[in-house]
């Protein structure tokens, strides 16, 4: 199962996913399609699975950043340009074939990995609410519709990641101000 994740991560760092086949996964990793479907239902599956995964190692920084004892703001800060690098370092085309399942797929961010995103989330606003940097007005569930608001916003950038970058200490500011 590990070579056919690293190696379908591979593919999906220099292929877009629609060109990805199962046949060229099963080659590459040395293994028949059967063997694939015996461990994941479908393409699409193993492709969620292996961003999920990858996503789980940026999860673990997320929260040492955020139980570190940054404050608020230098916390968020930091959480903003760590996913800028972690998007830097991995291929333009990675990062496309996530922006495009995440705009396109409405079952690919399941429930799971909300509660997890949520909860990181909530972690933040406590430190923020600590530091009295968040407006005490607002309630988590306000709070958590903000930041849905805010990345949903970024979903226009699906297509254009040079202008994201360009533009992440503006929107981090204007972001920042709206809590307080």
């Amino acid at each position: 199962m590990a070579k056919i994740e690293h190696v379908t991560f591979d593919l999906l760092s220099t292929l877009p996913i629609k060109k990805i086949a199962v046949t060229d996964i099963s080659k590459t990793a040395g293994v028949s399609k059967v063997t694939i479907f015996n461990y994941y239902e479908t393409k699409q599956a193993l492709i969620k699975k292996v961003i999920f995964d990858h996503f789980q190692t940026i999860y673990d920084q997320y929260e040492a950043i955020i139980q570190s004892d940054l404050s608020f703001e230098t916390a968020y800060r930091r959480l903003t340009q760590f996913e800028l690098a972690e998007m830097q370092k991995n291929s333009g085309t990675l990062n496309q074939n996530i922006m495009t399942l995440y705009a396109s797929d409405a079952s690919f961010y399941d429930q799971a990995a909300q509660d997890k995103s949520d909860q990181l989330i909530l972690a933040l606003v406590k430190k923020g609410r600590k530091d009295n940097f968040i407006n005490p007005h607002y309630d988590d569930e306000t709070i958590l519709s903000i930041f849905r608001i805010y990345n949903e916003g970024l979903k226009i950038f699906s297509d254009t990641p040079d202008k994201l970058f360009a533009m992440t200490d503006d929107l981090t500011t204007i972001f920042l101000n709206g809590l307080r």
